[in-house]
Formats: C-alpha cells, sequence, structure tokens
C-alpha cells in the first residue's frame, strides 16, 4: 500500500498545480462578478463628478447633465457650441468647411458631400432630413437658415421627343413616323417596317397586327391613325424562285417552300388553283399568300 501512496518530487510538483489550476477556474467566476459590477446611472454620474467637478456646485450641475442632454449625442459639434456658426445656405452648394462652422459632424458632412456627387440635389429644405446620421434637433437648429437658390435640379434636355400623333401610310413610314403612335417604341418600329419588307408590302391594315410583339390592345388603339393609301405589294414568281426565297417569306414554311420546289422539277406551276393544292397539304393559308404570287408562263408553255 505504501508503494502506490509513495510520489516523486516530480509528481508531486505535478498534483500541486493541478490542484492549483482546478482551484483557480472554480473560484475565477466569483471574482469577475465581483470586480465587473454594473453601475446604475446614479452611481455612474456621481463617479463622473467626483473625477472632473473641484467642488460641490460643480458636482450638482454634473449631475443635472444627463437629464438635459438626453440620450444621443447629437450636441456634440466638432467645435464647442458657443463657436458655431449660424448662416443662410444652400445644400446643394455648400462647401465642407461650411457644414463644419454649422456645427455638423465629420461622418454627416461625408454622407452630405458623397450624396451631391452621386447626383443627388435638395429640392426643397425638409430633403436635408433624409441625411443619414442628422438628428432631428441639427435639422430645426439649421432650417431657417436654408435657402435653396436657383433651379432645384437640372433640367435634362429632351432628345429624340415624340412627334404628335397622326395618320400613317402603313407601306411607306419608316421607323421614325411609327414611333409616333401609341405603344409603338424602337424596337416594335424595327420590327413592323422588317415584317413589311419581308412580306412584299402590306396590302391589308391588319397585317401590322401581325408583328411579333404588338399587343392587340396596342393595335386597336393605333388602327384608326393607320392608313393604306399604297397597297400594291411584291410578287414571287412560284416557278422561278429559289427555295431560299420561298422559305424567307413569312406566309410560306418550309414545308410548302419544299413542295413547290419538288413539284417544279416534275412539271410547273401553271395556276393559282395548282399552288392551292400544295398548301393545302401544309397548315399555310393560301388566301394570305394569293396575293403574293404571280404564275407566268414558262417557255415550254409559251411553245
Amino acid at each position: 500500500m505504501k508503494a502506490y501512496l509513495k510520489f516523486s518530487k516530480k509528481e508531486l510538483l505535478g498534483l500541486c498545480l493541478l490542484l492549483f489550476v482546478i482551484l483557480f477556474f472554480a473560484v475565477a467566476p466569483f471574482i469577475r462578478q465581483h470586480t465587473n459590477m454594473p453601475l446604475d446611472e446614479r452611481d455612474r454620474a456621481a463617479l463622473n463628478a467626483l473625477t472632473t467637478a473641484p467642488n460641490t456646485s460643480s458636482e450638482k450641475d454634473s449631475l443635472a447633465e444627463p437629464a438635459r442632454t438626453g440620450h444621443y449625442k447629437s450636441h456634440q459639434y466638432p467645435v464647442p457650441a458657443s463657436k458655431v456658426i449660424l448662416f443662410n445656405f444652400d445644400p446643394n452648394t455648400l462647401s465642407e468647411e461650411g457644414w463644419l462652422q454649422l456645427g455638423l459632424r465629420e461622418r454627416t458632412i461625408r454622407t452630405i458631400i458623397n450624396y451631391r456627387k452621386k447626383g443627388g440635389r435638395f429640392r426643397k429644405k425638409e430633403d436635408l432630413q433624409k441625411i443619414y446620421g442628422l438628428h432631428p434637433d441639427e435639422f430645426e437648429r439649421l432650417s431657417p437658415y436654408i435657402l435653396i437658390t436657383g433651379p432645384t435640379y437640372p433640367v435634362p434636355a429632351q432628345t429624340g421627343a415624340r412627334k404628335a400623333p397622326q395618320t400613317i401610310d402603313v407601306n411607306t413610314a419608316d421607323i421614325l413616323a411609327y414611333k409616333t403612335l401609341y405603344g409603338i417604341g424602337s424596337k416594335l418600329a424595327a420590327r413592323i417596317v422588317n415584317y413589311r419588307e419581308k412580306l412584299g408590302g402590306f396590302y391589308t391594315i391588319s397585317q401590322v397586327g401581325e408583328t411579333y410583339g404588338v399587343p392587340d390592345s396596342t393595335f386597336r388603339k393605333i388602327s384608326p391613325l393607320l392608313r393604306l393609301n399604297t397597297p400594291g405589294v411584291r410578287q414571287l414568281d412560284i416557278n422561278t424562285a429559289s427555295y431560299e426565297t420561298l422559305n424567307a417569306h413569312p406566309y410560306i414554311s418550309s414545308k410548302l417552300a419544299y413542295l413547290i420546289t419538288k413539284q417544279r422539277r416534275t412539271a410547273p406551276i401553271t395556276s393559282p388553283e395548282a399552288l392551292r393544292v400544295l398548301v393545302a397539304q401544309t397548315n399555310d393559308v393560301f388566301e394570305k399568300l394569293e396575293p403574293y404570287i404571280r404564275v407566268e408562263a414558262t417557255e415550254a408553255q409559251k411553245h
């Protein structure tokens, strides 16, 4: 038994160190609570008074200070309050030095300067209240001296203004003319003109409403301003036009273009009715396509 309870000097030293560490961590929380007990408002004010005031009368003034100043530091100016200079100013043009003379903090001044650099403008004196960090009592102090002079903000020049709506010819109007219509911007105007060129011209006003992206409600509103003074359209010779030309037409599908070129290798198409037979094999509409085609007699037919 003695052999088991016998320790060397190193073991005894380690055991003592371990006990000391355990004891320290067991007692430390109580020491921290005792030393870091928070002071209430009255004790803190009394402590400040004792460290700063030389006599009893000044101690009373210090104790009353928290109740007088409020809960935020809006009265702590970068310069003493006695040196704050109030004067009439325009918040859109006042320099950084001017803001300092008015008693604002540097952080608030930087916010105002950055706001103006990014294009911000004060249109009325109440807009100054929107500046982050500017306290309400500071605005009330400065409000009587705010004078916004000149234009409140630059008026941008009117470039590319729309013309007054007027009637237009759907077959001769350019992009600018279409842009004068309600709901038609540059993109839709370009689409209408491009669609008209692919067709070979409009033979009815309703075709404008077929343009991709033109809402039906918009087309109904602009219809009274559309005219068809030049109804002529560009026609395709059904027996000579290439597959690519046929397929590029909005009313001719790739299947119909294939059937037409296939039929021509056997025999030419001699009449619109012969073309109608081919159209019937597709989803295309013959009545819409008919004004854009012509059937001319080939050399073999002439002889």
